[in-house]
């Protein structure tokens, strides 16, 4: 492994804050010690020159002492004036002065100094030969000076102390080296690695840290300083180890393990990139699980991400490497084309061709513990080049994707400009529905079902949601925006609320006219939602419905997802007396394990096949076909959309029961119906 180069000067020890401040910190220490060492030696020597003086004096003193006592015993002034002379002939002396015994002056010679003095004081006494005591004469004073012993203090001052501070500063220096060679080379490279860490962060690997330090022979660590190094190499290695995981769950889906929407957008950009290097085009599709949010609150959460997670690896075998799977949110997936492709044309054909195998594999039935489930998916389609950016081809995408829900489950819409309107309207609509409760925007109205004879016995309660400037909004518009949105729950639980109401209201009318039934549609949604059963008979108990008045229309996609949990409501929902409607049958999951299994009262033919029964054969052998099973099953069968004479005709020698369309009666307001229905004949 690589190691480390380290600084080769050791002026790099003040490089750092803890360098400097290590040297400042030895400097200061020597500069103190040298003071202390040099205040110590400048006092020692110059008590040492003092004492020297002070002996001299005392060996001058003791020359001229005998020869003192005898003159002044004798008064030999002269011979005193001498001795004098010839002590401040002395370079130390600079005054003297002789006192009798009485203290009168004899001699005074020299000058008195004002300072670096030393005074001394000696008293003479003579003592005769025969023995007597000694005989106290005066005394002699003088001043000596120090003024040489200060020279000598100057000059070990400007040599010895300039030698002291120049041996602690290459003692300073010689601990800066140690120093800067067993540490700080090394904190500076970990620093210098450290600042590497911060810099590049944890996106590239940088290798360990290691450090070219001697060993005990046997290649073990040394001291704390190795200690340290393994520390920050335990500690790299963890943290890489937590960005990479950081860094995949932000920009994975945590359920199941596909891109998220983050990591997409920046595959997007890249793609776009190579759209313009390339001059070609790429694909994104949008993919939307149908009525999933219904079964997942039907069946639980854990059910529903079993489900989702089975999707994703669906679709990461369709995708193979050619494309690229992402999960955006609950239940929409995005599929990215890895390839740059040559026309736009041959890139929709692609797409298209692609989301039909993702519809496919989409489409199988997952088995889950017990339970089979069937998901069905409404693809987006758009196919772009280096004009757009990454947030218009993910719109495109999802206006696609809304287009083809428009449509209903399973169908694949590939992006135009004009449905941008469609999504402006949209969100208008959305708009609408957040009050639709608030502001009882909501109108419901009934169109008659009619026998052979052309007499109402039944009728079919249908829903008209008006904006805000009177307009009349088509169910075809709004319902699809509320299963979407799950609000259909709490505006299905209020349309009953209100069909029950209006029952109620004129349930002697109805009697009277003979209608014996009211039809209301109920959305999947409903279906799966909690308690949905419970709530229909609490409603009908609190308005004093009879049941058997009242049919639930479903369709076939009801049944497209758990067919057990479907069967278990009706079958709740038929003990108590309500009847069920298949709603346009064989426009969705036709099967006739459907009709055997759900407790079905009636069967609705779909008004596109009977549009096409007087000019289509096949058309008319089907209907002919579904009349004769339905009676067969022994279930009431209604034809739906009936608009001419000659298909009044045709099905009545089919012998199907009830008709419903515009040949007999539009839907009708609240008022009209029941004017329609008083003019009726039971």
């Amino acid at each position: 492994m690589k190691k480390h180069k380290y600084p080769n000067k050791i002026t790099s020890v003040l490089t750092s804050l803890l360098g400097r401040r290590f040297a400042f910190y030895t400097i200061s220490l020597s500069v103190i010690v040298a003071l202390i060492i040099s205040t110590a030696f400048i006092y020692y020597n110059y008590h040492s020159e003092i004492n020297n003086l002070k002996k001299e004096l005392t060996q001058v003193e003791n020359s001229f002492k005998d020869s003192l006592s005898l003159n002044l015993w004798q008064m030999n002034m002269d011979a005193l004036n001498i001795i004098a002379n010839s002590l401040l002939a002395d370079k130390d002396i600079t005054y003297v002065k002789l006192l009798d015994e009485k203290g009168n002056i004899l001699i005074k010679k020299g000058k008195k100094a004002a300072k670096n003095i030393i005074k001394r004081s000696i008293p003479i006494y003579y003592r005769p030969k025969t023995g007597t005591k000694s005989i106290y004469l005066g005394k002699l004073e003088y001043i000596a000076t120090t003024k040489e012993v200060y020279k000598k203090i100057e000059q070990i001052i400007i040599t010895t102390v300039i030698s002291i501070f120049i041996f602690f500063l290459i003692f300073s220096l010689l601990i800066l080296y140690i120093y800067w060679d067993s540490t700080v080379k090394y904190l500076l490279i970990i620093k210098e690695y450290a600042n590497k860490l911060r810099i590049k962060g944890y996106k590239k690997e940088i290798g360990e840290l290691m450090l070219d330090r001697p060993t005990d022979g046997k290649n073990k660590k040394t001291d704390e300083l190795d200690e340290l190094v393994d520390t920050i190499n335990e500690m790299h290695h963890e943290v890489v180890e937590k960005y990479k995981a950081i860094e995949y769950q932000s920009l994975h889906d945590s359920l199941t393990g596909l891109p998220n929407r983050r990591m997409l957008h920046n595959l997007i950009k890249e793609k776009v990139k190579q759209c313009k290097t390339s001059n070609g085009y790429s694909v994104l599709i949008d993919i939307d699980l149908d009525h999933f949010k219904v079964l997942n609150e039907s069946m639980g959460h854990t059910i529903g991400d079993k489900i989702l997670c089975e999707v994703a690896t669906r679709l990461k075998d369709t995708c193979n490497h050619q494309f690229q799977p992402a999960r955006i949110s609950g239940d929409e997936f995005l599929v990215l084309c890895n390839n740059i492709i040559s026309s736009k044309k041959r890139a929709r054909d692609i797409a298209q061709n692609f989301s039909k195998e993702l519809l496919s594999a989409i489409s199988q039935a997952i088995a889950i513990g017990d339970n089979h489930f069937k998901i069905t998916a409404c693809l987006g389609i758009s196919v772009f080049n280096s004009e757009a950016n990454h947030d218009t081809v993910a719109k495109q995408a999802d206006n696609a994707l809304h287009h083809a829900k428009s449509k209903g489950p399973g169908h694949i819409s590939v992006f135009k400009p004009s449905m941008q309107q469609y999504i402006d309207r949209r969100l208008q609509i959305e708009q609408l529905l957040g009050k639709i409760i608030e502001k009882d925007l909501l109108s419901i109205y009934y169109q008659p079902k009619y026998n052979a004879q052309k007499k109402i016995c039944s009728a079919e309660a249908l829903v008209r949601l008006t904006d805000d400037s009177g307009n009349i909004i088509s169910p075809a518009e709004f319902i699809p925006i509320l299963e979407e949105t799950g609000a259909i729950i709490k505006v299905g639980d209020y349309i009953i609320e209100k069909v029950f109401a209006f029952i109620h209201k004129y349930k002697n009318d109805f009697k009277k006219s003979g209608l014996q039934s009211i039809a209301i549609n109920v959305s999947p949604t409903q279906y799966s939602a909690k308690g949905f059963a419970d709530k229909v008979i609490s409603l009908a108990k609190k308005f004093d419905i009879d049941p058997r008045s009242i049919i639930l229309e479903i369709t076939e996609e009801v049944v497209a997802g758990n067919i057990d949990n479907v069967i278990d409501v009706m079958q709740q929902l038929t003990k108590y007396g309500f009847k069920f409607s298949i709603d346009d049958f064989g426009t969705g999951y036709s099967s006739l394990r459907y009709l055997k299994n759900l407790p079905l009262g009636e069967l609705k033919i779909d008004k596109s096949f009977i549009d096409e029964i007087t000019t289509d054969s096949r058309a008319n052998a089907l209907v002919k076909t579904v009349i004769d099973m339905a009676r067969n099953f022994k279930l009431d069968i209604v034809a739906e959309g009936v608009e001419s004479e000659s298909q009044f005709n045709i099905l009545t020698q089919y012998k199907c029961e009830l008709y419903q369309g515009y040949l007999f009666s539009k839907p009708l307001p609240e008022d009209d119906f029941l004017s329609k229905i008083h003019s009726n004949k039971a």
